[in-house]
C-alpha cells in the first residue's frame, strides 16, 4: 500500500465519523490523522472562525504545512477524517487530487440534536451539509469515484460495510479492527470532549434512524437547509 494517495473520509460533526476512524486505528496499518484541518480553521493565523479568538493563532497550523505532511512520502499508508468545513476556504487542486476521497453521512435530525447539545451557537458552515457536497462534486469532477458511507447503514452492519469500502478501496478488510479495549486515543486529545463515548465503546454501536429525532423548534429551519444535500449524497451512498 506503499503507493497509495492518502485516504480521506471526510464527514459532517456527530455523523459516527470518528467509530469509523477508530477502526482504522485498530488496523495498526496505516498512519491517522485525526482532523487535522479543525486546527487550521480555530487556531492557525488563517483561521476562519472566531470560536477559540481567545487563543493565539500558530503559524504550524497553516493549511499548507497541514496538508504537505499529510502528502509526504512514507512507509505507511495515511488514513484522516476531517470535517469537509474545516477546509472550505482551502478547495485548492492539491486537496482533492492528492487524495482518494471518501465520505460519511447522517441523517441531519440525528447530527443537529447531537451537536446542539455540544455547540449550540454552532454556525450553519459548522453543521458541514453544504461544504460536504461541494467537497463531493469537486471529487467528481477531478474523474474520481468517491465512496460515500451512510452511518445508519454502517451501525447496522459494520462489518458488511467496513469490508465494501475496504474492497472499493482495495485495500485488506481486518475483521479484527471492528472490536476494541476501551481506552484513551492520543491523536484526539485537541478534541477530547467529543470524543468521550468513542474511547468508552467497544466497537461501532447501532443507532436510531434519523427521522425519529426530535428537534428543537430553532433548529427545524437548518434541518430544511441541510436535507437537500443529504439527499444527493444518500442516492450515491455504498450499497451492500
Amino acid at each position: 500500500m506503499t503507493n497509495h494517495k492518502p485516504i480521506a473520509l471526510w464527514s459532517v460533526p456527530r455523523s459516527m465519523s470518528t467509530a469509523f476512524e477508530r477502526v482504522f486505528v485498530e488496523r495498526g496499518d496505516f498512519e491517522v490523522f485525526h482532523e487535522p484541518f479543525s486546527a487550521s480553521y480555530y487556531y492557525s493565523t488563517e483561521r476562519r472562525s472566531d470560536r477559540f479568538a481567545n487563543e493565539e493563532p500558530r503559524a504550524e497550523y497553516r493549511y499548507d504545512k497541514v496538508l504537505a505532511e499529510i502528502l509526504a512520502p512514507g512507509e505507511t499508508p495515511v488514513f484522516f477524517k476531517d470535517m469537509a468545513y474545516h477546509v472550505t476556504g482551502f478547495l485548492i487542486p492539491e486537496l482533492v487530487t492528492g487524495l482518494r476521497n471518501t465520505f460519511i453521512i447522517r441523517e441531519p435530525r440525528s447530527v443537529l440534536a447531537s451537536l446542539y447539545k455540544m455547540w449550540p451557537d454552532f454556525t450553519f458552515e459548522e453543521v458541514g451539509y453544504e461544504e460536504l457536497h461541494r467537497l463531493f462534486g469537486y471529487a467528481i469532477e477531478e474523474g474520481q469515484e468517491p465512496i460515500v458511507v451512510d452511518a445508519l447503514d454502517l451501525s447496522g452492519n459494520p462489518e458488511r460495510v467496513v469490508g465494501a469500502y475496504c474492497e472499493a478501496l482495495d485495500i485488506p478488510f481486518i475483521p479484527e479492527a471492528l472490536s476494541w479495549e476501551p481506552r484513551e486515543v492520543p491523536e484526539w486529545k485537541m478534541w477530547d470532549a467529543w470524543h468521550e463515548n468513542a474511547q468508552k465503546s467497544t466497537g461501532i454501536s447501532r443507532v436510531s434512524c434519523g427521522k425519529e429525532v426530535a428537534l428543537p423548534k430553532e433548529l427545524e429551519e437548518v434541518y430544511r437547509r441541510c436535507l437537500p444535500y443529504y439527499e444527493a449524497l444518500h442516492a450515491e451512498r455504498l450499497r451492500v
